[in-house]
């Protein structure tokens, strides 16, 4: 399908190994079949991918413990499958980083960052060779040569070479980390900075070994889908992620099927949030403060809580559109379970720290859910649709530029002046921050998205964010509210909310 984001091998078995985890505890077997996991998956596939299948299976049965919800942790090591599960199902690492590194499957990509190209002149000066703190360039054959051996890969070669014959090549996962998260360790093999890293997901798509993945909470979904009253709340971003494009019929259906008590959408959240973040917006700016920024991004708040501490009282209070509807739903109903079903990775640091919230999956998750379950969303006919009590702009929030424009709608009613602009993706982010720091940006709202085109392109989405993006378009010309105060369940729920609504 030619949506479909991503679909290299890794991420098909990634999907395999979550849907056969799935099944298994569909079918009440884990505790049975769990050790034979490895056996069976790698059967199932056509094609070998290590030196070995004994390698492949030690792969699988990580890849296993990441989709029981267990991390990458030297206890776990060395242990069966089985004696695992336990412990797994009490899910103990729900806290810890999302993102891991599959150490066995990580090739170390054993590549030299700097090597000399033929535009070497070897001239007289030298200065690659001057520069290199090691007496790691010698010059061989009338060109410069590199010791890779004595490399310390700290790129004063390149940066002192005039004809620009030197070149750096950076590994996949590292190139993809945009804020220096990700480096090679003495073996070569990727390591996570935990101090620097926003669980942003970005290292997952960008590996191409599918060494790097996020720890889910899969089987702990279907357990509360047995026995307890489920509400999903969905991201904006889930329009088009199961196959039918702008039509949300079928989705509410197969989540009918599933077991869910109720579909809440995210953007309903978004409405509430739009209306509490503007005012507070109005009483801040620029009496407290001379900007603020947003918060329903999770990646972007860890950026600034880690990479930029002294800007956190600038960003909101306010709670993201997340954590706003499941407290509404939490007073409706204290005993009910809430899941959130979205994009992003980072979301389910966020939920677990937030407290009312009781799993997290992402669309690759779901997706593997309803296989699992033997649900094809192509043939189910809508037998529901969406609320109409949530506004265009509201929906848009998943899109780059959406927050921004929802709190246009409100802040073109204030007398206050009101400047904002949005980024995406890491970097640039960054740099608006730094902006924003010396003081040379002329706007005083920041829309953070830690992922590029927002959180249509988030990590966990299972169709490529241009079309998940047409497909929220249609939806949001089809939806009657235009912003945030044409809603007035919205501004109700706010009012219920109270103080509650900020962090």
């Amino acid at each position: 399908m030619a949506v479909n984001r991503h679909v290299t091998e890794p991420v098909k078995l990634k999907r395999r190994v979550l849907t056969e985890v799935a099944r298994l505890a569909w079918q009440g077997k884990l505790a049975e079949e769990i050790d034979d996991l490895p056996e069976k998956l790698l059967s199932m596939g056509k094609e070998r991918y290590r030196c070995c299948e004994f390698k492949e299976k030690a792969i699988y049965a990580e890849r296993i413990k990441l989709a029981l919800g267990l991390g990458q942790k030297e206890e776990y090591k060395k242990k069966r499958l089985s004696e695992l599960l336990p412990k797994a199902l009490e899910f103990p690492d729900l806290a810890d980083n999302q993102v891991n590194v599959i150490n066995v499957a990580c090739e170390g990509c054993p590549i030299n960052k700097f090597f000399v190209t033929n535009a070497c002149q070897n001239c007289l000066a030298h200065p690659c060779r001057n520069s290199c703190p090691r007496d790691a360039i010698s010059v061989v054959q009338n060109q410069a040569c590199i010791d890779q051996n004595r490399c310390l890969e700290c790129g004063m070669c390149k940066r002192s070479c005039p004809y620009g014959a030197i070149i750096e090549i950076n590994r996949p996962c590292e190139a993809s980390c945009q804020i220096g998260a990700i480096k090679a360790n003495t073996d070569r093999k990727a390591t996570i900075d935990l101090e620097k890293c926003v669980e942003c997901g970005a290292c997952m798509v960008g590996c191409p070994y599918g060494a790097i993945s996020d720890k889910s909470q899969i089987v702990k979904v279907i357990e509360f889908l047995k026995t307890e009253k489920v509400y999903a709340i969905i991201a904006p971003s889930f329009i088009g992620q199961l196959g039918q494009k702008e039509n949300p019929g079928p989705f509410l259906k197969a989540m009918e099927l599933l077991g869910f008590t109720k579909v809440v959408e995210a953007a309903l959240g978004a409405d509430i949030v739009a209306l509490e973040e503007s005012e507070e917006f109005i009483h801040k700016v620029p009496k407290e403060l001379d900007f603020m920024t947003s918060s329903c991004c999770p990646g972007f708040v860890n950026l600034v809580d880690k990479h930029f501490p002294d800007l956190k009282k600038h960003v909101s209070s306010t709670v993201s559109p997340m954590v706003a509807v499941a407290k509404y739903l939490k007073q409706e109903d204290r005993e009910g379970k809430i899941v959130f079903i979205g994009p992003c990775v980072a979301k389910k640091t966020e939920a677990y720290a937030s407290g009312v919230i009781d799993a997290t999956l992402t669309f690759e998750e779901l997706t593997a859910l309803l296989v699992a379950k033997d649900i094809n969303v192509s043939e189910l006919e809508a037998t529901q649709e969406l609320s109409e009590d949530i506004s265009r702009l509201g929906r848009g929030f998943a899109e780059a530029g959406g927050v921004k424009a929802a709190l246009n709608g409100i802040m073109e009613k204030s007398e206050l002046t009101w400047k904002p602009v949005n980024a995406q993706g890491l970097k640039e982010c960054s740099q608006q921050l730094k902006e924003l720091i010396r003081g040379k940006s002329e706007y005083n709202f920041l829309e953070g998205m830690a992922c590029q085109g927002g959180c249509v392109g988030g990590p966990g989405a299972v169709v490529d964010g241009k079309f998940t993006g047409r497909f929220l378009q249609k939806l949001c010309q089809k939806t009657v509210r235009e912003k945030a105060t044409d809603n007035t369940v919205a501004q109700e729920i706010r009012k219920k909310l109270g103080t509650d609504l900020h962090r």
